[in-house]
């Protein structure tokens, strides 16, 4: 579903002008907790899981699993595209 709706705001964004009830719904951002944001912005600037894990005291297991998580809630799977989907984001 958050694949479909990163699909569907890439083509509302070459429909100039679009607004429908459907797209300005789909434009609620995925809700992070105050840790995947930590580690979704450490892993964007390209830190390893390892230093990640070392740097707020978790296992590199439990990051790992956080970064499934907040890949599934973003749409993406790789580091490149959570970086540029928060940069795009704006942050967050």
């Amino acid at each position: 579903a958050t694949a479909a709706a990163q699909q569907s705001a890439v083509l509302a964004r070459t429909c100039e002008g679009a607004r429908t009830p459907l797209l300005a719904a789909a434009n609620t951002p995925a809700q992070l907790t105050a840790r995947q944001r930590d580690i979704a912005h450490l892993a964007a600037k390209g830190t390893t899981s390892k230093q990640i894990a070392e740097s707020l005291h978790l296992s590199t297991r439990t990051v790992d699993n956080h970064l499934q998580t907040i890949y599934t809630k973003l749409g993406v799977s790789t580091r490149r595209e959570l970086a540029a989907l928060l940069q795009e984001q704006g942050g967050e």
